[in-house]
């Protein structure tokens, strides 16, 4: 089924049918992300990734266990801060 026939039954534009999957989809990852993101913090006790940082840097937790997770909440920070300006810029 094309995306002509879905609007058209929708009675929709192509393009707001368009932009509003793009915005339902950005929505959605931006739950899934954010998800993520909130398991890592209670996985440390944390509520950011700069307190991670600094329970590192104290000794309070070690650098090598929490490598992983260090890195992949960073990777999570930056996609987040950019799904939330690609949010901003469709509304």
């Amino acid at each position: 089924m094309s995306i002509e026939t879905i609007a058209e039954t929708l009675g929709l534009k192509k393009e707001e049918l368009i932009k509003n999957s793009i915005k339902a989809y950005l929505e959605s990852e931006l739950r899934r992300v954010n998800a993520e993101i909130n398991t890592l913090y209670t996985r440390y006790g944390v509520t950011s990734l700069k307190e991670l940082d600094e329970k590192i840097n104290e000794g309070k937790l070690s650098e090598t266990e929490t490598f992983e997770d260090f890195t992949r909440l960073d990777y999570l920070e930056a996609r987040k801060e950019k799904i939330e300006q690609l949010l901003k810029v469709l509304t």
